[in-house]
C-alpha cells in the first residue's frame, strides 16, 4: 500500500498524480474518480470527497478498495469504519440491485450486474425504438453516446454505463421547430405505449423494463446543426457535417444489428475526445461555458432544480422527513371550508396531501421531482387516503398554462398550499406560480403560503442539499401584488415550523386573486 493514504468518511487521502482510480466496497465498485480533476489539496494533504450520491450509504464497514482503472492490483486496501453503525456498508437499490456513481454524480445500476439475457433484451427495446422513430416518426434516428462507443469498442454495453441513448439529426434549425418536431416524436412513442418523461425542449427519456427488474433509461437526444455546426443534446458541439451521420449504417451490439451513424468514429471522437478508444469509467463530460449556456438557455432550463430535488427523494435522507402533518396544514385547515377542494403545490413526500385527504378535503398534490411523487403516493396508499398526485413544473410556462387552464375549468375554485416552496424557488418561476394561483382562483379559492425569511439566512439546517433561498416578505407581497394578487393575512415569527434542532423565522400569507 501506498504511503499518505488514508480513506475515512471525509474523502480519501492520496496522491494527486495518481491516474484515474476505481473505489469497491467488499469487491463490488462503487464509483470511479481522477485524482487531479476530482481533489483539492487540504491541511492534511491531497482529499477526493466522496460524491454527494454515496454520503447517505457510508455508515458501516466496508473493505475499501482504490486501484487504478484497468488494474487488478491495489493501491489501497483495507478494512473501513465509517460512522457508528457494525453493519456492511451495502450500496444497493430496494430491489438489491449494486449501485454505482455515473459520470454525472448520479447513483445508478450499471450493466455490468446486468445478465446477459437483460442486456441483450435492452438492445432489443433500442432497436425497437429506433424503428418507432424512423418508421413511424419519420426522423433520421441512430445509436449514440456510451451504446455507440461500446458497440464499435468491443460489440457490447459498457460495463460501468447506466442507461442507453438514441439520437436524431433534425429537419431543422430553428429552435421552435426543433422543439415541436421532439414533441411530436414523443407523442408518436407514446401511442406505441412508452412510458415516456420529458428531460428538456429537445430530449425525453423512455423507461424500459428488464427481466432482472431493472429499470433503465433511454434517452432520445435531437442533434441539429447551428451555424455551421453539430450540435447535440445534452451539451455536444462540433465540425461534423451531415456526411457523417447519414445515410446511416449498422453495428452490432450485444450479438444484434442497430441502426449507426454513417461514420460512428467521427462522432465518437466529436463527443469523447481522441482517447475514446481507451475505456475510462473516470470518464467526465467538461464542456466548454458558451456550449452549456447555448445548450441551457435553448433546451434546458425547465430541468433546473429537479436533479437535486428528485435525488433527495430517492435518498436515505427522504426517511427522515416526518410523515405526520406540518403545522402549517393545521393552520390551513383552519381556514378551508369543509369539502374543499385542495391543491398541494410541491407536495414533497405527500405528508400534507394525505392529511388533508383524511379529513375529507378533495386533494391534489403537484410535484417535479418524480422521486417525490413516488413517495407521496405510497404514503397515500398506506393510509388509504384519497388523494391524487400528478406533476408540475412550475421552470415551464407550458406546464404552468396546462395545470392553470384545468383549474379554472374545474368544477370548483381551488384553494392552493405551498409549503416550503417558494423559497426553493428562482424568481422567474415564482412568478410563473403566481401566474398560476392568478389563473386558478379567478372564481374563488385562496393561495396558502409559507417560507423561511432573510431573518434565517446562515442559520444550520438537517439536511445541506437542496440549498434554500430564504426571502424577505416584503419582496414576496410585492411580487404578488404585482401580478393582482392581495394578502389578506400575514404571520410572521419562529416557533411555527420546527424541525428538530431548526426554528426558522418564517413568514405565512394567505391571497386572493379575484379580487
Amino acid at each position: 500500500m501506498e504511503r499518505g493514504w488514508n480513506v475515512s468518511r471525509d474523502g480519501i487521502r492520496l496522491d494527486p498524480t495518481l491516474q484515474a482510480m476505481d473505489v469497491l466496497f467488499d469487491g463490488v465498485r462503487v464509483w470511479s474518480f481522477h485524482p487531479a480533476r476530482d481533489g483539492a489539496e487540504e491541511a492534511d494533504g491531497w482529499v477526493v470527497p466522496w460524491p454527494a450520491a454515496l454520503l447517505s450509504f457510508l455508515d458501516g464497514v466496508a473493505r475499501v478498495t482504490v486501484r487504478p482503472i484497468g488494474s487488478a492490483v491495489a493501491a489501497y486496501d483495507e478494512e473501513v469504519t465509517f460512522g457508528a453503525s457494525g453493519d456492511r456498508v451495502s450500496v444497493r437499490d430496494g430491489a438489491g440491485q449494486p449501485l454505482v456513481v455515473d459520470k454525472g454524480g448520479r447513483l445508478q445500476a450499471s450493466f455490468a450486474s446486468a445478465s446477459p439475457e437483460s442486456r441483450r433484451q435492452l438492445v432489443e427495446v433500442v432497436r425497437q425504438v429506433l424503428a418507432g422513430l424512423r418508421e413511424k416518426a419519420g426522423l433520421e434516428a441512430f445509436l449514440s453516446f456510451g451504446c455507440l462507443l461500446g458497440a464499435v469498442r468491443e460489440g457490447r454495453l459498457i460495463g460501468h454505463d447506466s442507461d442507453a441513448d438514441v439520437s436524431y439529426l433534425s429537419r431543422h434549425t430553428h429552435p421552435f421547430d426543433i422543439a415541436r418536431e421532439s414533441r411530436a416524436a414523443q407523442r408518436v412513442l407514446a401511442s406505441l405505449g412508452y412510458e415516456i418523461a420529458r428531460m428538456s425542449a429537445d430530449d425525453f427519456k423512455i423507461w424500459a423494463h428488464l427481466p432482472d427488474g431493472q429499470r433503465v433509461g433511454i434517452d432520445v437526444f435531437g442533434a441539429y446543426h447551428f451555424g455551421g455546426r453539430l450540435h447535440m443534446l445534452p451539451n455536444v458541439r462540433g465540425d461534423l457535417d451531415r456526411s457523417a451521420l447519414l445515410p446511416t449504417s449498422t453495428v452490432t451490439l450485444e450479438g444484434l444489428e442497430v441502426v449507426a451513424p454513417a461514420r460512428p468514429e467521427e462522432l465518437l471522437e466529436v463527443i469523447y475526445g481522441s482517447g475514446w478508444r481507451v475505456p475510462d469509467p473516470s470518464f467526465r463530460y467538461e464542456h466548454p461555458v458558451d456550449i452549456t449556456r447555448h445548450m441551457a438557455g435553448y433546451w434546458q432550463g425547465a430541468r433546473r432544480g429537479r436533479r437535486v430535488w428528485n435525488e433527495f427523494y430517492r435518498s436515505a435522507n427522504a426517511d427522515r422527513v416526518p410523515q405526520e402533518q406540518s403545522a402549517f396544514a393545521e393552520w390551513v385547515a383552519e381556514r378551508l371550508p369543509p369539502g374543499a377542494t385542495v391543491v398541494d403545490v410541491g407536495q414533497g413526500n405527500g405528508r400534507d396531501s394525505v392529511w388533508f385527504a383524511g379529513r375529507g378535503f378533495r386533494v391534489t398534490g403537484l410535484d417535479f421531482a418524480p422521486g417525490a411523487i413516488e413517495r407521496a403516493r405510497s404514503l397515500a396508499d398506506q393510509h388509504g387516503a384519497s388523494a391524487t398526485f400528478g406533476a408540475l413544473n412550475l421552470n415551464s410556462p407550458r406546464s404552468v398554462l396546462i395545470a392553470g387552464s384545468r383549474l379554472a375549468f374545474a368544477d370548483t375554485p381551488a384553494h392552493l398550499c405551498a409549503r416550503f416552496l417558494i423559497d426553493g424557488l428562482p424568481l422567474q418561476s415564482r412568478r410563473d406560480l403566481w401566474l398560476l394561483a392568478s389563473m386558478a382562483q379567478r372564481r374563488g379559492g385562496r393561495t396558502f403560503l409559507e417560507f423561511r425569511t432573510h431573518r434565517s439566512r446562515g442559520e444550520p439546517t438537517v439536511f445541506r442539499r437542496p440549498r434554500r433561498r430564504h426571502l424577505d416578505p416584503d419582496v414576496v407581497v410585492g411580487e404578488i401584488e404585482s401580478r393582482g394578487g392581495r394578502v389578506v393575512e400575514r404571520v410572521e415569527g419562529r416557533g411555527l415550523a420546527r424541525f428538530r434542532n431548526e426554528d426558522p423565522d418564517v413568514c405565512r400569507l394567505v391571497v386572493r386573486w379575484n379580487e
